[in-house]
């Protein structure tokens, strides 16, 4: 900005610049002063100014300066003034200016502020005993008595406590971008039960692995970045490690989990996208030449809608793809976690916006063992097919119930959910299942039918994982590079199956229907 742009816009402006002079010094004739020092400034230093939209953001700093600048020479000059008579004069006793006193009481202000700036940064044991001794006044073998310590150590940590607090204090420190951009983090789990499920349900211990993920940090330095005292860091520092997603080095603290960052996800979807529609296309024309065969099969379902029926066989070669490529390549087996159940855990910087799916749910049986079923909600198909994953295992039980074609005792709450999802019916009180069943045996004959298209898809998912795994292995950090090929192949593997089957979609060869119906469920009556 130019000296006639800023010229101009002050000019028009004048009363809003004497407005802040004059609430500063109360007098008329000083604020005059102020105000035209404040505008001669700002002309002055006008053509540093990059942006002209931060030009009022500019003017008020520059007259917060002036005004101080201001205050310091008026009282020199009061000094200059004091002479022999007016010092023996009782009318010239010194009383503090109003800005004076505006002064003195910022600076105590700001001390007391960097005190406790540097008090809420201090760890559990140096803060505990500095608050006991100078505050609460007590003796130090009474806080070596309270804190289980020697009476030597006290006396140490109160030497610490002061060097660290007089450090500090003169330090100048700036709060994170999370302190108030916290950022999103979400958890992902593959295994028996997840019992991680509520941990991240606040967005500090989310923050907390974020900050903590490209290198290790203080609680110091997480102090600083998430704006949050370490008081109330360090019960949550504790909970995240109890729960083996945080690790403690030394004095720092690491993320012990895999995040699939979205930079790194968008890179592999751009790498990858051309390969997946002359696989899908293969692939459907192979199927649609089965589907003569497939009718004769021993399956309840409509046999007459080829859309409906293609997207439920499509899914059970996807999940058989699937299953083949972990016998091919199997995972490692599944780590015990901290929290009492077992498999793997990662997270994402974003809330699941590369996620292909809204929940997966592979050869589920009953308690029994005379039924079972699978449901894979691909994201794409969200409003036909809202497969509910709350209650789990009471839910699995009505859907094996309708499999067997019974009365169930399941909450009649949840079958009503199940029934308007159109899962399943209930006519009498017996339950009947809104998708295709099979035999065993029937089952079989599909799977095999099924077997040398899946063979061929297999290798492509392989393909994918084996680039997913080595492109991961540059975007995370050392510590947790050893998880990144079951997380690759666990994560990945799945999007393949999405992914292929988006794809039939966004060609036209698959049509999602305009109302519910569980297109990609499929049960195995085994009674």
């Amino acid at each position: 900005m130019n000296k006639e742009q800023a010229s101009k816009i002050l000019s028009e402006n004048l009363t809003a610049v004497y407005g802040y002079a004059f609430g500063k010094l109360y007098d008329k004739n000083q604020a005059e002063d102020l105000a035209g020092e404040i505008v001669c400034e700002v002309l002055r230093s006008a053509e540093r100014l990059e942006k002209d939209e931060a030009f009022w953001g500019f003017v008020w700093s520059v007259a917060e300066n002036t005004f101080r600048k201001f205050i310091r020479r008026n009282q020199y000059l009061q000094t200059c003034e004091w002479n022999e008579e007016t010092a023996n004069s009782h009318s010239s006793f010194y009383e503090p200016s109003p800005e004076e006193r505006i002064l003195a009481q910022e600076e105590q202000d700001e001390s007391l502020y960097l005190l406790r700036r540097e008090l809420s940064l201090l760890s559990k044991a140096n803060r505990e005993i500095c608050v006991a001794y100078y505050m609460d006044n007590k003796s130090c073998s009474q806080i070596a008595m309270e804190q289980g310590i020697s009476l030597e150590m006290v006396k140490y940590h109160l030497f610490k406590t002061r060097k660290l607090l007089k450090e500090g204090i003169g330090m100048t420190r700036t709060l994170g971008e999370k302190s108030y951009n916290p950022g999103v983090f979400r958890l992902d789990f593959w295994g028996d039960r997840n019992k991680y499920e509520g941990l991240f349900e606040r967005k500090l211990p989310g923050s907390v692995l974020l900050a903590a993920y490209d290198a290790p940090v203080s609680m110091e330095e997480l102090s600083m970045e998430l704006g949050v005292a370490v008081p109330y860091l360090e019960d949550e520092m504790e909970v995240l490690e109890a729960a083996g997603v945080l690790k403690k080095q030394g004095t720092k603290y690491h993320t012990n989990l895999v995040i699939l960052t979205n930079e790194y996800e968008k890179r592999f979807e751009k790498e990858t996208a051309d390969a997946y529609p002359p696989v899908a296309q293969a692939l459907f024309d192979d199927v649609v030449a089965l589907l003569p065969k497939i009718r004769a099969l021993d399956f309840t379902w409509n046999k007459k809608d080829d859309n409906v029926l293609l997207f439920s066989i499509l899914n059970i070669l996807m999940v058989q793809v699937y299953q083949n490529a972990k016998a091919w390549s199997p995972l490692g087996a599944p780590p015990k976690l901290p929290l009492g159940c077992q498999g793997w855990i990662w997270g994402y910087d974003n809330a699941y916006e590369n996620h292909h799916f809204l929940g997966v749910t592979m050869e589920t049986w009953n308690q029994e063992g005379t039924a079972w079923f699978s449901a894979e909600n691909y994201r794409i198909l969200e409003r036909c097919q809202p497969y509910p994953h709350r209650r789990f295992s009471e839910k699995a039980e009505i859907m094996c119930d309708a499999i067997l074609g019974r009365a169930s005792s399941g909450d009649a709450s949840l079958i009503a959910e199940l029934a308007e999802g159109s899962f399943l019916s209930c006519n009498d009180g017996i339950l009947s299942a809104n998708f295709p069943v099979f035999t065993p045996e029937s089952f079989e004959e599909l799977r095999a039918l099924l077997r040398p298209i899946a063979d061929r898809v297999t290798d492509f998912m392989m393909e994918i994982t084996d680039h997913a795994h080595k492109l991961l292995s540059e975007y995370v950090p050392a510590s947790v590079k050893d998880q990144c090929l079951d997380i690759a192949k666990i994560h990945h593997s799945l999007a393949v199956a999405a992914i292929l089957m988006e794809t039939l979609i966004k060609e036209g060869k698959l049509v999602i229907p305009d109302m519910q119906v569980p297109l990609c469920v499929w049960g195995v009556k085994c009674k």
